[in-house]
């Protein structure tokens, strides 16, 4: 009888053990879920939905804006918003940084890594936030997004994410663009490494695709158990 109840005893335990460990799985996937919703939330210290105000706290004023394309044109004007910096191309008597739809954050004189963010035309938030970085070695100016960053292999994006919505390579330049359209990301690669990140968001705010979230979960635990 004695041996019995201890056996039982036993038994209980590893039910308590079991049952705790099944809990702290489902806590801990949910509490993995949010953070990848945050992570596909913004991108070098700016978050989609921000207002000017909120980007000028964060980042300061932008050295640099975009000016509007025009009709049949594939290119925009670059203004520097201090006009002693270069009075040839600096804004137009009469205009402010407001007026532009994308202000440009460079890491540097040049604008071979930068950050541009770019707000909606009705609701004066931030609706898209590109990042650049050309640079050799590259920089972690741009951060990372569901653990992918500057210089990561194509390898490494289809680990985590999977099948992108839809890529293309350009023939002329050679960049291959990765499009995540269901969570509102792109990226461009060049040379098979990654150089450039594109974030819009989810659309309407609908929740990470359980599919897209359990490939990257299952990724993430993948790379954590390696060397």
């Amino acid at each position: 009888m004695a041996f019995e109840r201890q056996v039982s005893s036993y038994r209980y335990v590893w039910i308590v053990i079991a049952v705790g460990a099944v809990v702290y799985a489902i806590v801990w996937s949910i509490q993995s879920y949010g953070r990848m919703a945050v992570q596909l939330s913004g991108l070098g210290g700016i978050t989609l939905g921000d207002s000017r105000g909120e980007v000028r706290y964060k980042r300061g004023d932008p050295p640099f804006v975009y000016g509007t394309a025009q009709p049949g044109q594939t290119t925009v004007r670059v203004y520097y918003t201090d006009r002693q910096k270069d009075p040839d191309n600096a804004l137009p008597e009469g205009t402010d940084v407001d007026g532009y739809p994308t202000w440009s954050y460079a890491n540097g004189p040049s604008l071979d890594t930068r950050l541009d963010v770019t707000f909606d035309p009705k609701s004066g938030r931030t609706s898209k936030i590109d990042c650049i970085d050309r640079s050799d070695p590259p920089t972690f100016y741009c951060g990372r997004v569901a653990g992918i960053g500057i210089w990561d292999a194509e390898s490494r994006i289809m680990l985590l994410l999977g099948k992108p919505t839809q890529q293309w390579i350009d023939d002329r330049s050679g960049v291959k663009t990765m499009d995540y359209r269901d969570i509102g990301v792109i990226f461009l690669l060049r040379k098979q490494r990654v150089y450039g990140i594109s974030m819009t968001g989810l659309e309407a705010r609908k929740p990470v695709p359980m599919g897209r979230f359990l490939i990257w979960l299952i990724g993430t635990l993948w790379l954590w158990t390696q060397p």
